[in-house]
């Protein structure tokens, strides 16, 4: 039977449904007349070539789902033939069966190195030959479907990536991706897995994985340090015997390590799971899709995983700060303005790094740590003022939130052992004015209450009408200058006389100049602190 011209193949029979092609390309014309009448037989389409040189034509002018391949044919032969097959892109997964009559083992191994998928050796029956071709066909559409499944999870997992809120916390953002990823991935389970101190916290998860990986919680210690030893060396699978346990816990799992930037060490890991019996195929088949996804999603997680791990540092160093007290406290005078009589003194923090106080108590507030940073500052002020008069009075700065929400203060501020002065800010809002002020009260009767930097904060004088403080500490740019500016002087002359028909003092601060402690005088402002009266020592009367 001779080959089919190229032609022939240009127009096919429309009364004939789609098959299978099987391509035939052996020198030998007995053996393609055998073989293509047992195919055709078996209901496969057959097109026919003697050499490798034909075999190509074919197999780029039409679509050929196997190709039956003679090692030895003169001209270009099988190997010459599959290695111009396998260069190519578009051939290199398309199955080869290697037809030889050669029983030299050698010549198998070549032609299988070279990219066969299979070896028959002549004479083949045409039922072995027939199921070897399906096989190949089965692996064939197994392959495609997997991985037009892999582009249908790539396309969903693309889709809904974007719609994740990317500035929220990292709890959040896991687990609002751990809800969604297996529906998006076709698994029944997700969970990820951070590393810390050399076993691993699961910080997400969801569907059956969570019976062993509950979120949030530290993984114990032996199988969490187990993961983050393996997670050195790369993927695996984790595939216990037996069916899943009463509770339906997933039983096949993939665990896909990840880390950020240049780093070489893990982080942590995506866990993966499914049960085997899954219309998606074992989780073995998919590894390397389920790796190509995790860099998509580490890619969403990045700026919070980032964020935490930045978070979890400035909080380890204010940790740190507190722990070995690496700032120290300076006291600055509060004396009476017309005789220079010593009143109170002013707690303030320098700490040891330069950081502005400001700055780092801001910090400590917007990390959770600034009821443990102004315990310490209080507790380290009262050790400092230790050696004053006890009738000096010690003002410290709390602010309203800790104020109204740290139940240790009254203890510690009870252990003072002299009056007491807290000074809130203007610059932070107060909701309730009702429970800051029930929370003052349970400081005590030696403690008096300032609002500090009045003129110059969030609330202006709101402050000062709602806690009807003992004391109102002017603001310095109310005083820079005082002496020479009408406006300053009627503006602090309406303060003092509100504070004398309200029973409270002012305290003005930020005097640096004869002038201006003179007109403050004058306009009955009887307390003042600023470098003309003193400036912050770590105990100016030791």
């Amino acid at each position: 039977m001779e080959e089919l011209p190229l032609g022939s193949l240009s127009e096919p029979d429309p009364n004939i449904p789609d098959r299978p092609v099987i391509l035939v390309a052996d020198d030998d014309q007995g053996i393609r007349t055998l073989f293509r009448a047992g195919l055709e037989r078996e209901g496969f389409s057959v097109l026919l070539a003697s050499n490798g040189r034909r075999a190509m034509e074919l197999i780029r002018s039409a679509q050929i789902s196997v190709v039956l391949l003679d090692l030895n044919m003169p001209g270009v032969d099988g190997i010459a033939t599959l290695r111009e097959l396998r260069s190519d892109p578009g051939f290199r997964t398309l199955p080869v069966i290697l037809v030889t009559g050669s029983t030299t083992e050698a010549d198998r191994i070549v032609g299988l190195d070279r990219g066969a998928d299979d070896v028959v050796v002549k004479p083949v029956s045409v039922p072995e030959l027939v199921a070897r071709v399906r096989a190949q066909i089965r692996g064939r559409e197994a392959l495609t479907r997997e991985q037009e499944a892999s582009r249908e999870y790539r396309r969903r997992l693309a889709a809904f990536l974007p719609e994740l809120p990317r500035d929220a916390p990292l709890l959040t953002l896991a687990g609002a991706l751990t809800e969604r990823l297996p529906a998006t991935l076709g698994l029944d389970s997700v969970a990820i897995l951070a590393f810390e101190r050399g076993s691993a916290r699961c910080v997400a998860a969801a569907g059956p994985i969570v019976n062993r990986y509950p979120p949030t919680k530290l993984v114990p210690h032996d199988p969490g340090s187990e993961i983050a030893r393996h997670a050195k060396t790369g993927p695996w699978l984790d595939t216990p015997s037996g069916p899943p346990d009463a509770s339906g816990e997933t039983t096949e799992l993939a665990f896909v390590p990840f880390s950020l930037g240049s780093k070489a060490q893990p982080i942590g890991c995506l866990v993966y799971g499914q049960r085997p019996d899954q219309a998606s195929g074992p989780l073995s088949h998919r590894l390397a899709d389920l790796i190509d996804a995790t860099d998509f999603i580490v890619t969403a997680l990045r700026p919070a995983i980032e964020h935490a791990e930045t978070t979890n540092a400035a909080i380890l160093g204010l940790r740190r700060i507190i722990a070995r007290q690496r700032f120290m406290m300076v006291l600055q005078p509060i004396v009476r303005l017309d005789g220079g009589t010593l009143v109170a003194v002013e707690a303030l923090t320098r700490f040891s790094d330069g950081v502005r106080p400001e700055v780092r108590f801001a910090e400590a507030a917007r990390l959770g740590m600034g009821a443990a940073l102004q315990r310490a500052t209080v507790a380290a002020a009262i050790d400092a003022a230790a050696t004053l008069p006890s009738d000096v009075a010690l003002s410290v700065n709390i602010s309203p939130d800790v104020l109204e929400h740290d139940t240790d203060l009254p203890e510690i501020i009870g252990r003072a052992g002299r009056p007491m002065i807290v000074e809130l800010t203007e610059h932070e809002r107060i909701d309730d004015y009702h429970a800051v002020l029930a929370a003052f009260g349970r400081l005590g009767a030696n403690v008096q209450l300032a609002v500090d930097d009045a003129g110059s904060g969030y609330a202006s004088l709101r402050h000062i009408l709602s806690l009807q403080p003992a004391y109102v500490k002017l603001d310095m740019e109310w005083v820079h200058g005082i002496a020479g500016d009408p406006i300053r002087r009627s503006l602090v002359s309406g303060l003092a006389y509100f504070a004398a028909e309200t029973g409270c003092e002012l305290i003005a601060e930020g005097i640096e100049t004869q002038d201006e402690r003179d007109a403050l005088i004058e306009l009955n402002v009887h307390l003042g602190q600023g470098f003309l009266l003193g400036r912050p020592e770590p105990n100016p009367r030791a």
